[in-house]
C-alpha cells in the first residue's frame, strides 16, 4: 500500500508540481536568483534556527526575509502562509521572495521541508548555504523509510554552495558523502567537527559553552538550542558575518511563537507551548524541562489524524520516560478515531504506575493539567504551536493553545476551595 502511495505520488510530482514550478518561476522572473538564499532543513528546530539566523542577519545590518512555518516576514509585514504549511506552494514562494526584492532584502532565510523539495516548490531556486538541523522519525506515511526521507533532504545541499551538516547526526555519513568536501562546514556537540560545544554549563536560567576561541551563553536554557546555535553560527561563518553579532543576539534569545513560549499566571505554576510533535523533539524538550522544572512536569499532547501512526507509541514511550504526568488528548485528528489514535499512543508506554489521562476533548485536557497541578509544577502543551485551528474531519475549528491555558485557568481558580485565614 505505502509502495503503491508513493508511486502515485511521485508521478504527480513530475506530472503536475514540476511543471506548475517552472510555470511560477517564470512568470515572477526567477527573484530568488537576486537574493543570498539560506535553507534551513531538518525534522526538528528549522523554525527555531532560521528565526535566530534571521534575526541575526539583522543585527549585523543586513536585509533580510524569512519564510517559516510562522509565516513569511519582510521588514515589518507578515504574510500568512497558510494552515499546517511550512514550504508554501510555489505560487506563493515566488511571489514572496519578489516582494522580498521590491522592499529591498538582498538575503531570504527559508525554511525547507522535505515535502518542499519532493514536490518541486523551490525549483530553479540556488541557496548560497543551506543547514541541517538533523533527521529523526517523521514522515513515514509519505517517504516509506528513513533512507528515502534523507536522500529527499539531500536534494537541498545539491542547490546550495555551502552545506551545514550537523555531525552528531545518524544522517553525517551519507549526506557528507554527497557534498563536496571543501565545501562542507560541521558542527556538534559529541563528534570532532569545525564548531565543536564544549564547557557546556546549564542552570535554571542559562545555558553556556565554548566554541574554538569564543564564548555563548544565552537566558534560554534547553539543551538543544546549542545545537540550534551551533548551526547559525556555521552558516554566518560562509556569510562572513562576525559571531559576536550571534554572541550578542542570543544573550536574549529571540521569541519564536509557540516554541517554548510562556503563557503566564497567578497560579505558580509555568505553563508553555511548545511546537514538538515528534518523538526526538518531544525527548529533547522535555528533557531538557525536566532539568530546571522545581514540581512535577505535566505534558498535554496528541497526535496528527492520517500521519504516520508508526511515532505514536514511541510518542508515548518518550513522555513516559520524560513527566511525571501525561495528558493524552486530540490534536488534527483528521478522519481518524481519536480513540484509536490514543490508544496507540498509550501502547507504548512501559513504565509501571505512570500516571496519564485519556482526554480526547483537548480544552478539557488543559483544564485536568491545571486541575492537578500544584505550586511549582510545569505544564507543558506539545504539538499545536503557533496554531491557530485544530483539524476536526474536514473542518478547521478555531483553536488557540494560549487561550486554551486561559480557560484552564480561570476553571482552576473558580473550582478551588476558598481559603480562610
Amino acid at each position: 500500500i505505502f509502495k503503491t502511495k508513493r508511486l502515485i505520488q511521485l508521478a504527480k510530482n513530475y506530472l503536475w508540481h514540476f511543471p506548475k514550478s517552472l510555470f511560477f518561476l517564470y512568470k515572477y522572473n526567477n527573484p530568488a536568483s537576486k537574493l543570498t538564499l539560506i535553507g534551513i532543513t531538518g525534522t526538528d528546530g528549522k523554525t527555531t534556527t532560521a528565526t535566530l539566523l534571521h534575526q541575526t542577519l539583522l543585527n549585523a545590518n543586513i536585509k533580510a526575509g524569512l519564510i517559516t512555518t510562522n509565516g513569511a516576514f519582510i521588514g515589518h509585514q507578515v504574510i500568512d502562509t497558510g494552515l499546517h504549511m511550512t514550504s508554501p506552494d510555489p505560487s506563493l514562494v515566488q511571489s514572496i521572495f519578489s516582494q522580498m526584492l521590491r522592499q529591498g532584502m538582498t538575503h531570504a532565510v527559508v525554511e525547507v521541508t522535505a515535502h518542499a523539495l519532493d514536490q518541486f516548490r523551490y525549483n530553479g531556486c540556488h541557496f548560497q548555504v543551506s543547514a541541517l538541523t538533523n533527521i529523526t522519525h517523521e514522515h513515514f506515511d509519505d517517504f516509506f523509510t528513513l533512507s528515502e526521507y534523507t536522500q529527499t533532504k539531500s536534494k537541498l545541499f545539491k542547490l546550495s554552495n555551502f552545506s551545514v551538516l550537523n555531525s552528531d547526526d545518524p544522517s553525517f555519513n551519507f549526506l557528507s558523502s554527497q557534498v563536496n568536501p571543501k565545501q562542507l562546514i560541521s558542527y556538534s556537540i559529541n563528534k570532532n567537527s569545525d564548531f565543536k560545544a564544549n564547557n557546556i554549563k546549564s542552570s535554571h536560567d542559562l545555558l553556556s559553552f565554548d566554541v574554538n576561541d569564543l564564548h555563548f551563553s544565552t537566558d534560554s536554557n534547553y539543551n538543544y538550542q546549542i545545537y540550534n546555535i551551533l548551526a547559525a553560527l556555521s552558516v554566518i561563518s560562509v556569510l562572513k558575518i562576525d559571531p559576536q553579532v550571534l554572541i550578542s543576539t542570543i544573550k536574549n534569545f529571540p521569541f519564536v511563537k509557540g516554541r517554548r513560549e510562556e503563557v503566564k499566571n497567578n497560579l505558580k505554576i509555568k505553563t508553555l507551548i511548545d511546537f514538538a510533535h515528534t518523538p526526538a523533539a518531544l525527548e529533547s524538550t522535555l528533557s531538557s524541562l525536566k532539568k530546571s522544572t522545581k514540581g512535577r512536569l505535566i505534558v498535554i499532547f496528541g497526535a496528527t489524524g492520517g500521519r504516520d501512526q508508526s511515532k505514536r507509541p514511541l510518542m508515548g514511550q518518550v513522555v513516559s520516560q520524560n513527566s511525571d504526568i501525561a495528558i493524552i488528548t486530540s490534536d488534527d485528528t483528521r478522519h481518524e478515531d481519536i480513540a484509536q489514535i490514543n490508544q496507540q499512543i498509550i501502547s507504548g508506554i512501559k513504565q509501571k504506575n505512570f500516571e496519564y489521562y485519556n482526554i480526547p476533548d483537548r480544552q478539557q485536557a488543559f483544564n485536568k493539567a491545571l486541575e492537578l497541578s500544584l505550586p511549582g509544577d510545569t505544564i507543558i502543551a506539545c504539538g499545536k504551536g503557533h496554531e491557530t485551528s485544530i483539524l476536526l474531519g474536514d473542518t478547521e475549528h478555531p483553536w488557540s493553545e494560549a487561550q486554551a491555558f486561559q480557560k484552564a485557568f480561570k476553571n482552576k481558580t473558580q473550582h478551588e476551595p476558598t481559603k480562610h485565614n
